[in-house]
């Protein structure tokens, strides 16, 4: 019985949750909704005043709340600032739904407010939401998901300035703990809402759940006094829901330390404030827990009246079917965010596709111009290259037409005056004859032959000159190189070696100089010698490339 009794008071301890709900606030609410002239303000005055009154008057709460959720449905404004405000309605929605045994209710509530928390991305109602969610789940005794709730609550909080928040957070995780039978993982979170710079009350509540901690390790002295300490703070801040769990508490202990008329007044007077607040919870456990008493004081009568009506609450909270609804609710609230996910993820590969079958016809297109810009440009350069081609082949054809006209020039020039010098050498050897003639008339015309000499040499002198201007026409190049780089060679070994350049032989260029075959070769060995040239070395070639 006691074990039963001692189990019944670590399930109450879970329903505290940090409130402050004086009069004189929440009139000044009341007043600034009649005054107020915004909506904005309307609404915002409004949630507070829920937050104040939802622990002690959960209908009128419920009529406010649903009025404000009506009241920024009819706005229909997508302002960060009215879905902030409709997600924290949500959830004070879901507690009251939670507080009133409507699970499923609060579930699909807490969810809705989830979701908008998370669209709007505002922190501060994330870590509320999930806070109520660790709330629910320990409403259902599923410990292992209230207490990753509150973890998630409490890794948010801890980046924001709302100290009281975080405690409540840290509270209600021990109180998991707890109710789970880890009291070391209890005492941690305890004892880190007692470091945090917190209001009195959370103080209060930590010490009711240090109480508790103290009762399981029968230290039921120091329980007790921490829970009628309680009473007393519940009462001045008017947390009735707070109140009736410590009434509880302390009947609670009395029970354990057999002093039963002691504890009765206690619990009667939990229920009447669980009566006043309508939390089938509260009244379930408080019921159960009188009807033992009224048992072990061997009232049987009214220990099966109060059995009874811990029944009909039992039945009305922990339906089967309800928590099977509750399950399915959860299970369709996955479903349709992994289906919402599937649509995100198949969206986005199919615009990745589109993306891709775009980049791909672009690249394409833009491999078509660049192959026809290069397909063009290579036509072009080879144009280019067989109209230079042609150019430099017709550059070539005149210069060997122009090579050929000279050297044709050259050799009729040789031709003439080697006639010039057969001419010269025969009236040469007339002269002479006539020299011995003794005759007047043989003179005479002695006369008519030197005169035919003597035009003989001129034409000579002639040729010569004509000579020397044509070297330096087609050899003008070598000409320089041979000035600027031989200065030392004379007139006469420079005419030479530019006929050399002509590919002319001795012979030729003997009868051009007017000279022998042998003198032609004479002047070349000085020229070598003069220049450094060995005679194994083309001559013509070392002048070329000798030019600066």
């Amino acid at each position: 019985m006691k074990a039963t009794f001692v189990y019944i008071s670590i399930l109450l301890l879970s329903w505290s949750a940090f409130c402050q709900s004086h009069d004189s606030l929440a009139t000044t609410l009341k007043y600034k909704i009649e005054k107020v002239t915004t909506d904005s303000a309307r609404i915002g005055y409004k949630v507070e005043l829920v937050e104040q009154m939802h622990r002690f008057d959960l209908d009128t709460s419920r009529v406010i709340i649903n009025d404000v959720l009506k009241q920024i449905e009819g706005i229909q404004n997508t302002n960060p600032y009215y879905q902030k405000s409709k997600a924290k309605a949500l959830n004070y929605l879901g507690i009251i739904e939670n507080k009133q045994g409507n699970a499923e209710k609060a579930l699909t509530t807490y969810l809705k407010a989830l979701d908008l928390s998370k669209a709007i991305n505002d922190s501060v109602t994330i870590g509320l939401t999930l806070h109520n969610l660790g709330m629910f789940y320990r409403r259902q005794r599923d410990y292992e998901k209230s207490k990753k709730y509150f973890k998630k609550a409490i890794k948010i909080k801890q980046k924001m300035t709302d100290v009281e928040s975080l405690a409540t957070s840290h509270h209600m995780l021990a109180v998991a703990y707890y109710a789970n039978k880890q009291n070391d993982s209890s005492l941690i979170h305890i004892l880190k809402v007692k470091a945090l710079p917190c209001s009195k009350t959370r103080i209060a509540k930590a010490n009711g759940s240090l109480a508790a901690i103290y009762y399981t390790n029968k230290e039921f002295d120091k329980s007790i006094a921490i829970y009628k300490e309680n009473v007393g703070i519940s009462k001045n801040i008017r947390d009735q829901s707070e109140l009736s769990i410590s009434y509880l508490n302390v009947a609670v202990l009395y029970n354990a330390l057999k002093e039963y008329d002691k504890a009765m007044p206690y619990l009667d007077s939990a229920i009447t404030v669980a009566k006043e607040l309508k939390n089938k919870g509260l009244l379930l456990k408080q019921y159960y827990s009188r009807s033992n008493l009224n048992e072990t004081r061997k009232e049987y009568q009214k220990a099966l009246q109060d059995y009874k009506i811990y029944k009909v609450y039992n039945d009305s909270i922990n339906d089967t079917e309800k928590v099977k609804r509750i399950t399915a609710l959860e299970l369709n609230y996955k479903f349709e965010k992994e289906k919402q996910a599937d649509q995100l993820r198949l969206e986005n590969e199919t615009g990745k596709k589109r993306l891709y079958l775009i980049l791909f016809a672009t690249a394409l297109i833009l491999g078509g111009i660049i192959f026809w810009l290069t397909r063009k440009n290579a036509k072009h350069r080879i144009a280019l290259s067989k109209n230079k081609l042609k150019q430099e082949q017709l550059e070539k054809v005149k210069a060997e037409l122009a090579l050929l006209t000279r050297e044709k020039e050259l050799k009729k020039a040789v031709v003439d005056n080697s006639l010039r010098q057969e001419i010269l050498s025969k009236t040469l050897g007339e002269i002479r004859e006539i020299i011995q003639f003794e005759n007047e008339q043989e003179r005479t015309l002695a006369l008519h032959s030197l005169s035919a000499s003597l035009l003989s040499e001129k034409v000579t002198k002639k040729t010569t000159t004509d000579l020397q201007s044509y070297l330096n026409k087609v050899s003008l190049d070598f000409k320089v190189i041979l000035d600027n780089q031989f200065p030392k060679l004379s007139e006469k070994e420079k005419e030479l070696l530019c006929l050399m350049t002509l590919d002319l032989n001795a012979t030729q260029i003997s009868k051009l100089q007017n000279s022998t075959i042998s003198a032609i070769k004479s002047s070349r060995s000085r020229i070598r010698k003069k220049i450094g040239v060995d005679s194994k070395v083309d001559i013509i070639e070392f002048i070329q490339k000798s030019k600066i």
